[in-house]
């Protein structure tokens, strides 16, 4: 996320965002023990949904997590309706402090 979050800054994120996420940098957890990036449960990446309408109502077709950093080995995260329930949104960046 270096090109949005300078390496080993310290950053204030707003708790259980509400209303749309896209385009918006944000703090995911993962379920799992450890994520593929660097070996972490949490990752700092900007959300892209696309969404679909239904007779139903929407629902989300995909959603990327994409890596904002000149560093090549971060990948996007490419989730399907499964992984949804393995990636939490939990917060959305406000700001650097330091």
């Amino acid at each position: 996320m270096n090109k949005i979050i300078p390496d080993g800054a310290t950053c204030l994120f707003r708790l259980n965002p509400g209303g749309s996420r896209n385009g918006k940098i944000v703090l995911v957890e993962c379920a799992d023990i450890q994520d593929g990036d660097e070996g972490s449960r949490y990752t700092v990446k900007e959300y892209e949904s696309i969404k679909v309408d239904t007779e139903d109502g929407w629902h989300h077709q995909q959603i990327r997590l994409k890596p904002r950093s000149t560093n090549p080995n971060l990948i996007t995260l490419e989730l399907s309706n499964e992984d949804e329930h393995r990636y939490r949104v939990i917060g959305e960046f406000v700001c650097v402090i330091s």
